[in-house]
């Protein structure tokens, strides 16, 4: 019997597209493939882990995907076994990814598959929590959706990030709103690092931001971490924006 309709995770071609965008330029720029473990929110189809698997099989060590929801557990681990029998190994737990517990040294990839916004004020505390004890750390690699449509008035929106705006220089709200759809998530793991007392310790990069809709319009960017300082000005301009839409990319 199929799942109810409210259970599965259902996305569209267009996110994976972008999802493989991304990744292909993370590869070809900072990747040291056979030595991550991905850490993702997979979703009731895992479809991230058969990407990865589709990009490079020897890419991941492990895979680990988390889901809150008691029935979409179910269903993911449902699906986990399933590509176990074509050689995809995944390990569903039934938990929020943001209590992820590391057990190991080596690189880690995260996908922190949003549905809404990243720019809120409880991940800026989530993510600075992960820097401090250690489970986001040196060498590893971030992907992250963020929601880019109905917004409560772009005054509100812009507001949040202020200071931001005043650091860059940006004044006009056309600016604005073009740095808020490209930088937003890079706004809130700056404060979270900040938070965290760790931007003179850590460089991190954004390597690209991807534009899509799929049943709503999107973004995912991607980060590494580095040994280093981050630069908030430096963090931000300057990143490859890619649009699926319109089919243009602005590199750096």
């Amino acid at each position: 019997m199929p799942p109810p309709r409210d259970v599965r995770t259902r996305f569209g071609p267009n996110k994976y597209a972008a999802l493989h965008l991304l990744i292909a330029r993370w590869l070809r720029n900072y990747a040291r493939p056979g030595c991550y473990h991905f850490i993702t929110l997979g979703g009731t189809e895992l479809k991230c882990c058969q990407s990865l698997h589709f990009i490079d099989p020897t890419l991941k060590t492990s895979a680990a995907s988390f889901e809150s929801s008691s029935a979409r557990h179910e269903y993911a681990s449902t699906t986990a076994e399933q590509l176990q029998n074509v050689g995809i190994s995944v390990t569903t737990h039934k938990g929020d990814i943001f209590d992820f517990e590391r057990k190991s040294d080596d690189p880690h990839l995260f996908f922190f598959d949003f549905t809404g916004t990243c720019a809120h004020a409880d991940l800026v505390l989530r993510f600075s929590r992960m820097f401090t004890d250690g489970r986001l750390r040196e060498n590893d690699a971030l992907l992250i959706t963020s929601y880019l449509g109905r917004n409560p008035g772009w005054p509100r929106v812009l507001g949040a990030f202020d200071a931001e705006f005043r650091i860059l220089g940006v004044s006009e709200p056309e600016k604005k709103i073009v740095s808020y759809r490209r930088s937003h998530p890079s706004f809130t793991l700056f404060r979270a690092l900040c938070n965290s007392n760790l931007q003179s310790d850590l460089l991190m990069r954004c390597f690209g931001c991807v534009e899509y809709r799929d049943s709503s319009l999107m973004g995912i960017y991607g980060y590494v971490i580095e040994e280093g300082m981050t630069d908030f000005p430096a963090f931000i301009n300057n990143v490859p924006f890619f649009d699926i839409q319109q089919g243009v990319l602005e590199d750096s």
